[in-house]
């Protein structure tokens, strides 16, 4: 199921099918695969970041320069530094595309063997103050995701 070529898409039912009597090893692979995947991400995102750092660096250098070909060096850099952030953006959507898959995976594998730990959110002081709301507006956490705003910045 893991090969995009032969991908198919399962019912909460079917799956349950597929995995009876598996569900703990089925559960165990599924976050380990996704905590792999989620390391990809971050370790592909150092990647581009560094490649777009390195391609502004260089585009700063050129303007500063008294190079005769700085505008022509400039659209070349500029060109670059846009192709690495669409391969970028295009990576992103990949990673968090299979980051899903198995964050599914997980949720219907999880009630049989742990109950709804990924399901269930906790959160800290729900009926507190209005002076601890006001703070944790500013300070607090918050239910963003961390991939999509990644993804908005390139």
């Amino acid at each position: 199921m893991t090969n995009s070529s032969t991908t198919e898409t399962l019912s909460p039912d079917r799956h349950k099918q597929l995995f009876k009597g598996k569900e703990q090893e089925a559960l165990a692979q599924a976050l380990d695969i996704r905590k792999f995947e989620i390391d990809l991400y971050w370790k592909r995102a150092t990647y581009f970041w560094a490649f777009i750092a390195a391609t502004f660096a260089g585009f700063i250098a050129i303007q500063s320069s008294s190079s005769v070909n700085k505008t022509d060096m400039s659209v070349i850099l500029s060109c670059l530094g846009v192709v690495f952030s669409f391969a970028w953006f295009c990576v992103n959507r990949g990673s968090k595309y299979w980051q899903e898959n198995w964050e599914k995976h997980v949720d219907v594998l999880e009630d049989e063997v742990t109950g709804p730990l990924y399901k269930v959110v906790l959160s800290r002081n729900p009926h507190g103050a209005k002076a601890d709301k006001v703070r944790n507006l500013l300070t607090g956490p918050s239910p963003l995701s961390v991939s999509k705003i990644n993804q908005s910045i390139n």
